[in-house]
């Protein structure tokens, strides 16, 4: 998850620093991008081909999600400290991060466009889009993933992927892993997260903790019926108990995703007469 390890005291007004992309929040009910999925298992590609890796400078940043062949869906967290797309690519088509085991593809990353609503301070609206420059070729191993409309009903089974710490606090996975995980209504997430949980984030996590998305699969999906219902976003820890994982809402920001990629796609459309 984009759990950032913002160690900071910011109702009391103390300042807080951010780790790096690879990380998650700590007892402070703040976010922090993370790293990936703990009490999952390995799993192929193939399973989940939209799954990308966002690379800065060749080095795992956040998960995401493919859209459309030249579009990526992932969270606002993973790209709002940067100032530009240059060094950013997105890799797909692999369940190995470092090694690739099929027909990998890489592409750079043109333009990234950040929710308008998004605000840092406690990840509302962690949505982003990315546009790259070029189009993946799809296979069994690459291919898009279309948007969930509606929210599941409270304690329904959903799936999380990512590349991300196995255990809080510890390192990257080779392989891509996945774990299943349950959908936690708001009126029971703010249980854990009374003055941080809005209206446009999603929880999920397991009965008794232990299975979570962690530092590094920030940005990555969050599935339900083959949709994209949720983008990792933030969390205190990883896979604690009564603390589920905090993810950005696709249905609560659907419109502004479609219509943003919408007037991309109708850009340098040209009609001969």
């Amino acid at each position: 998850m984009s759990r950032i390890l913002v160690v900071c005291l910011v109702l009391l007004g103390v300042g807080c620093s951010l780790a790096d992309p690879i990380s998650r929040n700590e007892e402070i009910h703040v976010p922090k991008l993370d790293g990936r999925i703990v009490g999952g298992q390995d799993t192929n590609i193939t399973a989940y081909p939209h799954q990308i890796s966002m690379r800065y400078r060749g080095n795992h940043r956040c998960g995401g999600a493919i859209y459309r062949s030249n579009q990526i869906i992932s969270a606002a967290h993973c790209v709002n400290t940067l100032t530009s797309p240059e060094d950013l690519t997105i890799v797909a088509g692999s369940s190995n991060i470092w090694f690739p085991t099929g027909p990998q593809q890489e592409l750079a990353v043109r333009e990234f466009i950040i929710h308008p609503k998004y605000r840092a301070l406690y990840y509302d609206y962690d949505a982003a889009i990315l546009i790259l420059d070029g189009d993946f070729e799809f296979n069994d191993a690459v291919q898009p993933i279309e948007l969930a409309k509606e929210r599941p009903d409270h304690d329904t089974p959903v799936t999380v992927t990512g590349w991300g710490y196995t255990t809080e606090g510890g390192t990257l996975s080779d392989v891509l892993q996945e774990v299943s995980v349950n959908v936690v209504d708001n009126p029971n997430c703010k249980k854990a997260y009374p003055l941080t949980l809005t209206s446009r984030m999603l929880c999920a996590g397991a009965p008794g903790g232990g299975k979570d998305a962690c530092q590094g699969d920030s940005g990555g999906p969050l599935v339900y019926n083959n949709t994209l219902l949720g983008i990792v976003s933030w969390g205190t820890g990883c896979a604690r108990e009564k603390y589920p994982g905090v993810y950005c809402s696709v249905p609560d920001v659907s419109d502004w995703l479609e219509e943003t990629l919408a007037e991309k796609e109708s850009v340098g459309k040209i009609d001969f007469l």
